[in-house]
């Protein structure tokens, strides 16, 4: 397995663009594809972009058009580990994530409205005792009497 430590995708770019990489492999972990830098007498694997873990790719043609982005244009390959049967860690499935923001917003819309409408109402204001007293009306009505 490759080194633990891992670079930023900037600083790796940086180093591209100066030149300062030795050598690069792309090596296989089970089904995914890393990649490994060395400069000076460093060896680092490629982080995600926003955070420390190591970034993956699920093939050798989706990791070489990165690279080839970002200038490196020779790579050796690493297949020893490559095992398309064993599953991966995978990306975190966002359309949970993404379904549940827009319930968040519907509700904040829905929210504001009833806000909206409460604050322009006509009648009259009711006074907090009131309010309340017609709480625990309802209340007792649904539920029973509070226990005492």
């Amino acid at each position: 397995m490759p080194a633990r430590e891992t670079i930023s995708h900037q600083t790796l770019r940086e180093l591209a663009e100066a030149g300062a990489i030795r050598e690069t492999r792309v090596v296989a972990d089970g089904p995914a594809w890393l990649v490994v830098v060395r400069y000076g007498n460093r060896e680092r694997v490629l982080a995600a972009r926003n955070s420390r873990r190591v970034r993956t790719w699920s093939s050798l043609n989706s990791v070489t058009k990165y690279l080839q982005g970002i200038g490196i244009r020779q790579f050796t390959a690493d297949a020893r580990n490559f095992d398309p049967q064993r599953r991966g860690s995978s990306r975190p499935n966002r359309a949970k994530a993404l379904k549940r923001a827009h319930e968040a917003a519907e509700y904040d819309r829905w929210f504001r409205e009833q806000v909206r409408q409460a604050l322009e109402d006509p009648r009259p204001a009711i006074p907090h005792e009131e309010g309340m007293a017609r709480v625990e009306k309802e209340l007792e009505r649904r539920i029973g009497p509070r226990p005492k």
